[in-house]
Order: C-alpha cells, then sequence, then structure tokens
C-alpha cells in the first residue's frame, strides 16, 4: 500500500494562534511596561522560531530577559489557548476525511514538542495526527521536514501551510506545497503549487497533489 502523507504547519494552518496568543503576549508585553506592539506586528512573527522573533517584540535584551518573556507567555497562552483557541472552520472535517481515506497526518512546526502537542489537545486535533516534528536546536523548517520525511518514509508527501518557511520546505524537499490563504502570511505565498482560501479546501488540495 502507497504511503501518502501530508504535512501540516501549525500555527496559521490548523490553528487559530491569534485568539489566545495575542492576549498572552500584550499581557507579559504590559508586565514588562511595553504597551506599544500592535497585535498585528505579534502576529508577522508567527511560525518564525522563538529566538528570531522575541527581540523584535522586546527589543535588546539579554538572552536570560528573552528567555523570561517566551516563559511568561508560554505560562498564559496555557491558560488562555483553552478558554480561546479553536481551530479554523474545515479542519477537523478536513483531517477526518485524510485519515478516513488512509492518509497519514504529521505537523511540521517552528515550535517546541510541549506547545504542539498543548495545541493539538487543547483543539482536539490530536486523535487525527500521526506524527510530530517539533523545532530542533539550529535548524531550519528545511531541515526539520527533512528529518521527519527521513523517519517516516512516505511514498508520497505534500507539504500545507500559511508562510513563505512552508512553501520553502516543501520544494526544498521536492514536496508540492499548499498554501493556507486564510492563514497569516497570505502575501507570501505565490510559489505554493495549490491555494486554498479555506481549511475546509485542505482535503481536495491534498488529493489533487498526492
Amino acid at each position: 500500500m502507497v504511503k501518502k502523507l501530508a504535512v501540516f504547519d501549525l500555527d496559521g494552518t490548523l490553528n487559530r494562534t491569534d485568539l489566545y496568543s495575542v492576549p498572552a503576549h500584550l499581557k507579559a508585553l504590559g508586565e514588562r511596561g511595553i504597551n506599544n506592539v500592535t497585535p498585528e506586528t505579534i502576529i508577522s512573527t508567527y511560525g518564525e522560531r522563538a529566538n528570531d522573533y522575541v527581540r523584535k517584540l522586546v527589543g535588546d535584551v539579554t538572552d536570560e530577559e528573552a528567555r523570561s518573556y517566551l516563559d511568561a507567555v508560554a505560562k498564559y497562552e496555557s491558560e488562555f489557548i483553552y478558554d480561546k483557541g479553536k481551530p479554523y472552520d474545515g479542519v477537523l472535517n478536513s483531517l477526518k476525511k485524510l485519515k478516513e481515506n488512509g492518509y497519514y497526518t504529521a505537523v511540521c512546526s517552528n515550535s517546541s514538542r510541549r506547545y504542539i502537542t498543548m495545541v493539538l489537545e487543547a483543539l482536539g486535533l490530536m486523535p487525527y495526527i500521526d506524527f510530530i516534528q517539533d523545532l530542533q536546536p539550529n535548524m531550519t523548517k528545511v531541515q526539520t521536514l527533512a528529518l521527519l520525511l527521513d523517519k517516516e518514509k512516505p511514498d508520497k508527501a505534500v507539504m500545507v501551510g500559511d508562510r513563505v518557511f512552508d512553501v520553502e520546505a516543501g520544494h526544498e524537499n521536492n514536496l508540492k506545497a499548499i498554501g493556507c490563504m486564510y492563514g497569516f502570511n497570505p502575501g507570501e505565498l505565490e510559489d505554493a503549487d495549490v491555494k486554498i482560501e479555506s481549511a475546509g479546501d485542505i482535503y481536495t488540495a491534498v488529493t489533487q497533489l498526492i
């Protein structure tokens, strides 16, 4: 049997991150006397590695201060997600249909395993995800996707995401890429092989490509 794998980014692809993450960031920023960061700036960092985005939000701080900020955000996100968090409309049905039709599914994200697991459990998506590939030290998404593919060895695979990192990761690993225009950065997706306007279109797009 052919092993087909749909690989998903998490934030902005499956997860409406802004619903709980923006309040978490704003609370952590406010505690540090930083009140000039907009929700739009916070959202623009989604998909980046923590080490790359933290100083965009809190300025030129020490590594210890950066870690303290990220720890505070993680704490507040874990509090807020259960009340505020939601997947995009259509995500659950799309994942169910993929599983019912014999596809394997994975999340490959520039986030920690703790965060990915928390989100999937809070949103009720964990039963529909077979594999998790979290961020690895000093690795790009191209490299972490390669790691996942090497471990799971699918016969066919496709990358689904809302950032340029996702499209690049797919293409650099010789996969087609589906661009989620409903996510946080639709302007980055011109090179995606297929573009979708709704998470309800995921199943059709995946089956079109693999």
